[in-house]
């Protein structure tokens, strides 16, 4: 009887390493970037523990990533995201509380909402933001900071988001919400690619506002590395925008406009210049120099804070602080009255901005949940605008709303550290 129960406890023990080991080769094997290896190990994780959330999950992260974040994948079609959304599926079933796996059934609706974008087909595209909100991949502090991203926005804007999870909540809320429609969203790493650039040229009634865009379809298609040489770029500039900044008529806003790309490839442009590496101008980065230059004079244009700065080329040197987006000026704003929107963020502040953000307790995302500490930061840059004017009053009660509002016990570490800094910054004002 021993033998047998030491048979059968080994024998158990022998499958759970087994099974584990299987895993951890497979996420070495991602990290290496060797895809169709990961997920082969996965499976065999997966013939040995059939309930394994965690294993179901990274089936679909993987699958995922080397769909759309790899190179082209052969013989992707529509059964592949199937499969996607199986797994997925299979994880929140066995861990309804599985915030990643969310993300992903979130993500892999995105990655076939930009399909139903290159088809100009505005019934699909709204069904795939549904189907990621009615998985909970859109949770209520999630929706709750996209409306305020999109309410510091004024009128008829275009707001650059920086990846999945800012761009994704917007447009489910402007494509499920009816929310602020006037604001063409763009998630600014994606205007590199030629179809998308037609396609917010031409925008999609009831779907997405066009943009301005004063270059032709073949240029468009012709998209590609342009070489270029650190070079200043005259953007035209509103009269509104020149008296609201008090410029003169003259005056000229010019962006110095770097290369963001190079090779060990040697020119000289013309005989008596030096040899040197030739340098580019990355697709993204020319057509954001475009859509800038067609359009400031005519839309306030917002980049949301959340954005890598690589991507920005320098133009936030004229960003104005709103805090959780940033508006575009036509001047630098570095240590000027411009640097922050006071106005703005201290209306952020408001209890009606924050009734559902305690519920990220429960719903956290955890791939995309650090946005909220954009919240955070934004309070240290209003302390320290409440400290140097003497704002003591002010400074008091941002902190007791800090307690109350965001210190929840969310992620306390990083809490605590904010509290800590508001805390210095209420002990100079004394």
């Amino acid at each position: 009887m021993k033998q047998l129960i030491l048979i059968i406890f080994f024998s158990t023990t022998n499958l759970f390493a087994q099974e584990t080991n299987f895993k951890e080769k497979a996420l070495e094997e991602f990290k290496n970037e060797h895809y169709d290896e990961a997920i082969t190990l996965l499976k065999k994780a997966l013939e040995e523990t059939k309930d394994d959330a965690e294993i179901y999950y990274y089936l679909g992260f993987f699958n995922h990533y080397r769909a759309y974040d790899s190179r082209p994948l052969n013989g992707y079609d529509f059964s592949y995201s199937e499969r996607i959304f199986e797994y997925l599926n299979k994880a929140i079933e066995l861990n309804p509380n599985y915030g990643n796996a969310k993300y992903f059934y979130g993500a892999e609706c995105s990655g076939k909402a930009f399909l139903s974008m290159q088809n100009y087909d505005l019934e699909q595209l709204k069904y795939f933001y549904k189907l990621a909100f009615d998985k909970g991949a859109y949770p209520d502090w999630l929706i709750e900071f996209g409306k305020n991203m999109l309410n510091f926005c004024d009128t008829d804007a275009i707001l650059f988001a920086g990846g999945n999870a800012d761009f994704d909540i917007c447009s489910y809320l402007q494509l499920q919400q009816n929310f602020r429609t006037d604001i063409t969203v763009i998630p600014i790493g994606n205007i590199d690619r030629p179809w998308y650039v037609k396609f917010l040229k031409q925008g999609l009634e009831g779907g997405v506002k066009k943009i301005n865009l004063n270059l032709t379809d073949n240029q468009i298609y012709d998209i590609h590395p342009f070489k270029w040489d650190t070079t200043k770029i005259k953007i035209p500039v509103s009269t509104l925008k020149l008296n609201e900044y008090n410029l003169e008529d003259s005056y000229e806003m010019l962006w110095t406009v770097e290369p963001d790309l190079t090779s060990n490839r040697k020119h000289s442009k013309i005989e008596s210049e030096k040899v040197k590496n030739r340098t580019y101008l990355s697709p993204q980065r020319a057509i954001l120099l475009q859509i800038i230059e067609d359009n400031f004079q005519s839309r306030p244009i917002y980049f949301s804070n959340m954005s890598n700065p690589v991507f920005f080329g320098g133009l936030d040197n004229y960003f104005k602080n709103c805090g959780l987006v940033s508006e575009l000026t036509p001047i630098k704003t570095e240590q000027t009255e411009f640097e922050n929107d006071y106005g703005k963020i201290e209306k952020l502040f408001s209890i009606e901005n924050f009734k559902q953000f305690s519920t990220i307790k429960k719903t956290d995302i955890p791939r995309i949940s650090g946005i909220i500490f954009t919240y955070h930061r934004t309070v240290l840059t209003l302390a320290d605008y409440y400290n140097s004017n003497e704002k003591k009053e002010n400074l008091i009660k941002l902190k007791e709303f800090y307690l109350k509002y965001l210190g929840i016990g969310f992620n306390e570490k990083y809490e605590k550290l904010y509290q800590t800094e508001t805390e210095k910054i209420l002990n100079k004002s004394r």
